[in-house]
């Protein structure tokens, strides 16, 4: 069977999978070489070098919000790890970072609730961009097939942290601020956490996205490089 690869020009990305080539799709997508396994490595080694600097550097530029709140910065080298290989791998390496955190002095309940947020960002952004590439990007010719594929990251992200934000507004007022021992006393402070985590979650991803965004065109050509 000829290979009509779509995306990388050497591997099958996962939204081109069909009946005829499924089994090649799963070998691209999930097969560990060498080369990948470096790959992942040297991603890995950079989302942990992010996350240190995450915890130390931003943790004095920008001191917790309202006592409960940080920002994040390495959060846009997962979206680099999940357009390199995959959601499984992207996912493994993501909850292996968080929780590298408690290393650093991190505590466990709010690492539960990063968890959470990102897992849904991460699992949302891969079934949003599935069908993007699969019904446009895929479905249509295009003169500039990456920029077309960075307007759907970008368009994906959007609609991925307004559905994290409210997750984990959600999560907050179900049983997260509860581990904390906070008490809706209805005053309106409970309330004003609430939106305050929202709007602290959507700026997280914002900055992420643009710091996704200045290395995009790189991350294209050492995936194409890589030969995974």
């Amino acid at each position: 069977m000829d290979k009509n690869y779509k995306m990388w020009s050497h591997k099958y990305d996962f939204a081109e999978i069909n009946t005829k080539n499924y089994k090649d799709v799963l070998k691209d997508t999930f097969k560990m070489s060498i080369r990948k396994i470096a790959l992942l490595s040297m991603l890995f080694a950079i989302e942990i070098v992010m996350t240190i600097i995450s915890k130390v550097v931003m943790g004095i530029a920008i001191p917790m919000i309202v006592g409960v709140y940080t920002i994040e910065i390495s959060f846009f080298v997962i979206l680099i790890i999940y357009i390199a290989s995959n959601y499984l791998y992207a996912s493994i390496i993501m909850v292996c970072s968080i929780w590298f955190r408690l290393l650093l002095g991190s505590e466990p309940i709010g690492l539960l609730s990063m968890m959470i947020s990102d897992l849904v960002f991460l699992t949302s952004f891969a079934i949003i961009i599935f069908f993007l590439k699969r019904f446009i990007l895929f479905k249509f010719k295009f003169k500039n097939k990456n920029l077309i594929f960075l307007f759907l990251i970008i368009f994906t992200s959007i609609i991925s942290m307004l559905v994290s934000g409210f997750i984990s507004m959600l999560c907050n007022d179900s049983f997260i601020f509860a581990m904390y021992w906070l008490q809706n006393d209805n005053s309106g402070y409970w309330e004003m956490l609430l939106w305050v985590g929202f709007g602290v979650t959507i700026a997280k991803y914002v900055v992420n996205l643009i710091l996704f965004i200045s290395v995009f065109k790189v991350i294209t050509i050492l995936i194409k490089q890589s030969r995974t």
